[in-house]
């Protein structure tokens, strides 16, 4: 019987180690350069004056542009409340040298660079002579709710789609608060002269939206002004009652 319980327990034991090996083998490797080389949703902007620039739009997904000139390798990871780390996923990589040249994922790789997915990060690695370059990638996110970590020290920027705002408080937020708004070619442009740590989260709204939200306010007031109208009616009609039946009606009812 012992010898039952403890070869069920060390079969347990092997599946769970098992489990846990299979998990890391399928999370992790290379991404493959098939979502690497695809074409971004629009051409990236690496004449950015900022360390980190994002440019957010409709179609719930976002470009970033990094300047990797003072890194020699970029960790990406999103938190999760219950599965810890996640690798951030993307794709559309493109790796633009000093001297302007492009090149894409699998270019990136075959002159040394790498790029690697472990089940808590993504690693990206440069090659010796990718000096004061910059490297850019297309990942999913909202407009309506843009959150990134600090991956890099220095100047960054977030620019909404076009209506997009933050101006009113509540279902606009931007953190952190130290930051200035400008318009450029119509869309709201969000900068932060230097971000060190922590996240950048843009909490924006199309201003059509604001629409929306006062009817659905007008419609609250309204609603609880009939609720109070109908409770207090129902009260004077309990309150006639009893007076008709000798009940009485004390102070603290009529408070």
């Amino acid at each position: 019987m012992n010898r039952r319980l403890v070869f069920a327990t060390a079969l347990v034991v092997l599946l769970v180690a098992s489990a846990g090996c299979l998990t890391y083998i399928n999370d992790g490797g290379e991404v493959a350069n098939e979502t690497l080389d695809v074409d971004p949703p629009r051409e990236y902007d690496f004449a950015s004056d900022r360390d980190a620039a994002f440019e957010l739009s409709t179609d719930t997904q976002y470009t970033a542009v990094y300047n990797a000139s003072a890194i020699d390798e970029l960790r990406l990871y999103r938190q999760t409340p219950y599965a810890g780390d996640q690798p951030l996923e993307f794709e559309a990589f493109r790796y633009q040298y000093s001297d302007g040249e492009v090149i894409n994922g699998s270019e990136f790789r075959a002159r040394g660079g790498e790029i690697d997915r472990t089940p808590d990060e993504t690693w990206i690695r440069f090659a010796d002579d990718m000096e004061g370059g910059k490297l850019a990638f297309t990942a999913d996110g909202s407009p309506r709710r843009f959150t990134t970590l600090t991956y890099v020290e220095g100047s960054y920027a977030v620019t909404l789609p076009e209506g997009f705002s933050t101006d009113v408080p509540i279902v606009g937020h931007v953190s952190p608060r130290d930051h200035e708004i400008e318009t450029v070619d119509g869309r709201d442009r969000i900068t932060w002269d230097s971000v060190t740590s922590g996240s950048v989260v843009v909490q924006s709204y199309r201003e059509t939206d604001l629409v929306v939200f006062g009817v659905i306010l007008v419609i609250a007031v309204a609603a609880a002004i009939a609720g109070t109208v109908y409770f207090r009616r129902q009260l004077e009609e309990l309150r006639e009652r009893r007076r008709d039946l000798g009940l009485g009606v004390y102070e603290d009812d009529d408070e």
